[in-house]
């Protein structure tokens, strides 16, 4: 009787941050209705390794709770937890996830090169709050999919204090990061701008339309890699390059 109301597709959300605001708002203006969220939060506070061993050391009962959702995919949200583990670790960590739920398993940073390798790039400019040595793994992980790492403009800072920025200043200073990513880098094809605490995609749209160049975020590039995988892809007309093309 309630078929036309349920969500067809659940995908469980392991968002980084203790408290999950702005990527819970930038997921459902970019969801299609049919596609759901299931979020746990890993409760991430600060960038180490060893607070990436700490988070994620109950994995397997985060994996069994989501699958009492009936979760379709999972999805390991934040690049700088991929980063700070390695390549090596991270690509353990989706197998074991997979393994385990029997289900599809992706990570932003998977989705994030992936969707630079499927829009053509070569090359790439980084816009981050993260530092030097996080970004140097980062374009380890971009350098697999064929895009190699230009340059980067950053404001670096712990999660402590940039969850704190309102988010109207937060977007502002996204904006103007990417802006002196694109001056300083004429000949890459574009940027990636990551993080997930800023609302990125109206941000994303603003500078393509402005540079004709290919921005690329979180937010849309996890859309676009989930219905890749499920197999349900359809172009959203009026997103970023990444979306509307899809």
């Amino acid at each position: 009787m309630f078929e036309d109301s349920l969500h067809k597709w659940r995908i469980g959300y392991l968002s980084p941050l203790a408290i999950i605001e702005n990527a819970a708002c930038e997921w459902y203006r970019l969801a299609p209705p049919d596609m759901l969220a299931v979020f746990i939060s890993m409760g991430v506070t600060e960038f180490s390794g060893e607070e990436m061993d700490r988070v994620f050391a109950p994995l397997e009962k985060i994996l069994d709770a989501l699958m009492t959702r009936h979760v379709d995919l999972v999805l390991q949200a934040g690049t700088p937890l991929a980063v700070l583990m390695g390549m090596d670790k991270h690509d353990r960590m989706i197998a074991f996830m997979q393994k385990h739920t029997g289900k599809p398993a992706t990570s932003t940073t998977l989705s994030v090169t992936r969707a630079a390798k499927h829009l053509g790039m070569k090359s790439i400019a980084l816009v981050n709050k993260w530092t030097e040595p996080m970004n140097k793994v980062l374009a380890d992980f971009f350098a697999r999919e064929g895009v190699k790492v230009v340059g980067a403009a950053t404001s670096e800072m712990p999660p402590s204090e940039f969850v704190k920025i309102p988010a109207g200043d937060h977007m502002m200073l996204a904006y103007e990061l990417s802006k002196k990513a694109l001056a300083d880098n004429p000949k890459a094809d574009g940027i990636y701008l990551g993080g997930g605490t800023w609302i990125s995609e109206p941000i994303t749209r603003q500078l393509e339309k402005e540079t004709g160049r290919i921005v690329i975020c979180n937010q849309t590039a996890q859309m676009w890699d989930i219905q890749e995988i499920l197999g349900v892809r359809k172009p959203m007309p009026g997103r970023n390059r990444l979306l509307a093309n899809m």
